[in-house]
C-alpha cells in the first residue's frame, strides 16, 4: 500500500512539473517586487570582511554603494582636496562577482580611491560624498559596474563579532548600514546588518495556519561548533580550519533567524560535564551550554526550535544505554518546553503556539523514537550530497528539488548547502579549511534560494550562516506563501 501512495505522489509531482514547465518561461509568483532593487549585508568566514551585494540595480554610471556605521539619511558632495590622505586595504580581498573597482574612504567620512600623487606635486579640488553632512562615517565605497544589476562584494571592512554579543531583543538594525545612491545622491536602496529574534511571531497573522514543513526555515550546519571570542586570523590552527562551522553562538544564531539547529551529541564519561557537541571526534561546547541558550532563547521570544540531534559520533557504542542518559537529561533540562509528539508534524504553528511546546525533540535513533513516544520525534531528513566542489552541490540541490516527493508529507526536510571535505582533503588541507570553503560558496547558494529554489525550500542549513542571505530570503518568502 505504501509503495502504491508513493508511485501516486510521484505521478502527481510529475504531472505538476510537466504542466509547470509548458510554458517557454515559468512565471514569476512573486511579480510585486521582482524587479525592485534591494541590497544585502554579510560576513565573509574566513577573514569576517563584510559584505555587500545587490540585485535590480540601475547601474548608471555616477551611482554608487557606500557603507556606513549609523543609519545614513542624506548623502552630500563636499570638495575636497585630492591629496586627502585616505585609508586603503589589500583590494585582493575583494570576491564575488562583477568587474566594479572597490573605493575606500578616510575616517572623517568621505569617499575615494586612494591617493597616488607624489609630494611636490600640485593639487586640485575633486567632489566626494559625504553621509548626513559629514557626521556619520563612510567606511566603504563601490561603485556597480554599468548594466550589470546584481553583484557581490567583499569590502575588506572587519566586522567584530563583539557587534552580535550585544544583540538584544528589540534590535533591528545595528553596526552597519549599505545605501545605493544614483549620481545626485538620492537614496534608491537601504539594508543593515539585521537581527530576527522573533520573527516567527511577527508573521504570526500570516504563518499561524501552517506546519513547519510548510515554511522556509533557516538552519545551520554542526550549529554547536563555535568557539567563543575565536578569531580566525589569529588562532586558526589546522584542526579549527575543519571543526568550526559558525562563528555566532548558539544564542547569537537564534537571535539572527535561525530555527533549525543540528546538533551532533557525544558522551564523555570520565568528565563532570557528561554530554558535549562534537564534530566528528572533535569535542566542541558543553550540551549544557548549548541548552541553556536554547532555553532562555525560547522563554523570551516564543519562537519555534528545531532541535535536530543527529550521529553521535563518541561515546555511545552499540547499546542504548547512553541514550537513555541523553533523553533523561533532556528531557529535565527542557521540562515544559518540549513539544509532545501528540501534535505530530501536522500541527500548524498556532497550534503549537496554543500549548507553549515550542521545542520539538527531532531524535536520529527510530528505537529511542519509539521508546519515548511522549516526548520525542522522528529526525529531520537531512539531503546531504557529501561534495567537494560547487558545481556538484549545485545540481545535488536542483536535483533535490526538482522531483520533490517529500512535499506530500509533513516530516521536514533539511538541504544541507554545505561542501564536505574527505579524510585526505584534511589530512592535506587541500581546500584551505571549511571557512574557505564556505566563501566559495555562501553567495552561490544565497543566489540559487533567492532567485530559484526558495519557493517550495523547507529547512536549507549553511556552514557560516552569516555568510548568506537565507534569513532574509527566508522570511520573504513566508510573507508571500500565504498569497502563493
Amino acid at each position: 500500500m505504501a509503495g502504491k501512495l508513493f508511485l501516486l505522489a510521484l505521478l502527481m509531482l510529475l504531472v505538476i512539473h510537466i504542466e509547470g514547465s509548458s510554458s517557454s518561461e515559468e512565471p514569476n509568483p512573486y511579480p510585486e517586487d521582482s524587479h525592485k532593487l534591494k541590497l544585502w549585508l554579510t560576513i565573509s568566514a574566513r577573514r569576517r570582511f563584510l559584505e555587500v551585494s545587490w540585485k535590480n540595480a540601475p547601474a548608471h554610471r555616477g551611482d554608487y554603494v557606500l557603507l556606513t556605521k549609523q543609519d545614513p539619511t542624506s548623502f552630500e558632495k563636499l570638495i575636497v582636496p585630492t591629496g586627502t590622505p585616505l585609508a586603503s586595504f589589500n583590494n585582493e580581498e575583494a570576491s564575488g562577482f562583477g568587474e566594479a573597482s572597490v573605493d575606500y574612504i578616510p575616517d572623517h567620512g568621505v569617499t575615494g580611491k586612494p591617493d597616488t600623487t607624489s609630494p611636490g606635486q600640485k593639487t586640485t579640488a575633486r567632489k566626494f560624498w559625504s553621509a548626513n553632512g559629514g557626521t556619520i562615517q563612510i567606511v566603504a565605497a563601490i561603485q556597480p559596474s554599468e548594466g550589470l544589476s546584481s553583484q557581490w562584494f567583499t569590502t575588506g571592512v572587519p566586522f567584530d563579532y563583539a557587534l552580535s554579543q550585544n544583540v538584544t531583543m528589540d534590535t533591528s538594525c545595528y553596526g552597519f548600514w549599505a545605501s545605493y545612491i544614483d549620481g545626485e545622491g538620492r537614496i534608491l536602496a537601504k539594508t543593515c546588518l539585521r537581527a530576527y529574534p522573533r520573527w516567527m511571531n511577527e508573521q504570526k497573522s500570516l504563518i499561524g495556519e501552517m506546519r513547519l514543513r510548510d515554511l522556509f526555515i533557516p538552519g545551520t550546519h554542526d550549529s554547536g561548533s563555535y568557539r567563543p571570542d575565536f578569531d580566525p586570523l589569529l588562532k586558526e590552527s589546522l584542526v579549527t580550519k575543519y571543526a568550526l562551522c559558525q562563528d555566532d553562538d548558539i544564542r547569537g544564531q537564534l537571535m539572527h533567524g535561525v530555527r533549525y539547529l543540528d546538533i551532533r551529541v557525544g558522551y564523555y564519561q570520565n568528565s563532570e560535564e557528561k554530554f558535549f557537541i562534537y564534530h566528528g571526534i572533535t569535542k566542541q561546547r558543553p550540551l549544557q551550554e548549548v541548552v541553556d541558550q536554547v532555553k532562555d532563547f525560547v522563554l523570551e521570544t516564543n519562537e519555534i526550535i528545531i532541535f535536530g540531534l543527529k550521529e553521535f559520533p563518541v561515546g555511545f557504542g552499540k547499546g542504548l544505554h547512553v541514550h537513555h542518559l541523553l533523553v533523561s537529561y533532556l528531557r529535565e533540562q527542557f521540562e515544559g518546553l518540549i513539544a509532545h509528539p501528540s501534535l505530530t508534524w501536522r500541527a500548524t504553528l498556532r497550534d503549537i503556539w496554543t500549548r507553549k511546546q515550542n521545542i520539538f525533540l527531532a531524535y536520529d535513533r527510530q528505537t529511542i523514537v519509539d521508546e519515548y513516544p511522549q516526548l520525542l520525534y522522528g529526525s529531520v531528513e537531512q539531503r546531504w550530497g557529501n561534495v567537494q566542489t560547487w558545481p556538484r552541490l549545485e545540481q545535488y540541490l536542483r536535483n533535490i528539488n526538482d522531483l520533490d516527493v517529500s512535499r506530500f508529507t509533513s516530516r521536514p526536510v533539511a538541504d544541507m548547502a554545505e561542501l564536505t571535505p574527505e579524510t585526505w582533503d584534511v589530512i592535506l588541507d587541500k581546500h584551505g579549511g571549511l571557512r574557505k570553503m564556505a566563501d566559495n560558496i555562501n553567495w552561490r547558494v544565497s543566489h540559487l534560494y533567492r532567485d530559484e529554489l526558495g519557493v517550495n525550500a523547507n529547512i536549507v542549513a549553511a556552514d557560516f550562516i552569516r555568510g548568506t542571505t537565507l534569513v532574509d530570503t527566508a522570511i520573504q518568502y513566508n510573507r508571500r506563501k500565504i498569497y502563493a
